[in-house]
């Protein structure tokens, strides 16, 4: 059941992340091409738009599992408090352990995100409402984290296109290579 659990989550982020790229590529280039058409005409365009979209599948779909692991987590504090309804108390370090374990068990995908739990001297009354608390700010950072992370690859991505610009700098048109033209030697005859 944990395993079927992780994988349907890991394709429908990876799909979801797949998709979230497809946008994401499509607006940039609309945006480029409004730039200049030469630049979405050149190899280092096609070369970068296929780095570009891998990473991007790549943070979109961790992105997007954390997500999905937040949204564990707010169901994990109403079993949390179901587990310990009739608890009192001090926690200790293997009390929250345990506690944790049980809810991997129940949402694995929290377990990717969290493996050690150590909430030693909480109030049992208070442990669901902090274990939620630590999960939802380590997944926020995470999810800001990747979020960075794609705005970060989106602008090197595009100054490393722009960088290859086939236009000239003073006039703003494509350079275009000149032709020599075919002139016949009439010498000859």
């Amino acid at each position: 059941m944990t395993f079927f659990s992780l994988v349907s989550t890991a394709f429908s982020s990876v799909f979801y992340g797949i998709i979230v790229t497809a946008v994401i590529m499509a607006i940039l280039y609309v945006v480029l091409k409004s730039i200049s058409r030469v630049i979405v005409q050149t190899p280092v365009f096609y070369i970068t738009g296929v780095v570009l979209a891998i990473l991007l599948v790549t943070q979109t779909s961790l992105m997007i599992g954390a997500m999905q692991a937040k949204d564990a987590a707010d169901a994990a504090e109403l079993y949390m408090n179901q587990l310990l309804e009739n608890s009192f108390g001090t926690v200790g370090a293997q009390d929250s352990q345990r506690v944790l374990d049980m809810v991997t068990e129940e949402f694995p995908i929290i377990g990717t995100y969290f493996g050690i739990a150590d909430f030693s001297g909480h109030d049992v009354s208070n442990l669901a409402s902090s274990m939620h608390d630590t999960m939802t700010e380590h997944l926020n950072t995470y999810i800001w984290h990747r979020v960075w992370w794609i705005l970060g690859i989106i602008v090197v991505a595009c100054v490393i296109v722009m960088l290859f610009d086939k236009r000239s700098p003073s006039t703003g048109r494509p350079v275009r290579k000149a032709r020599m033209a075919s002139r016949k030697n009439y010498d000859d005859f």
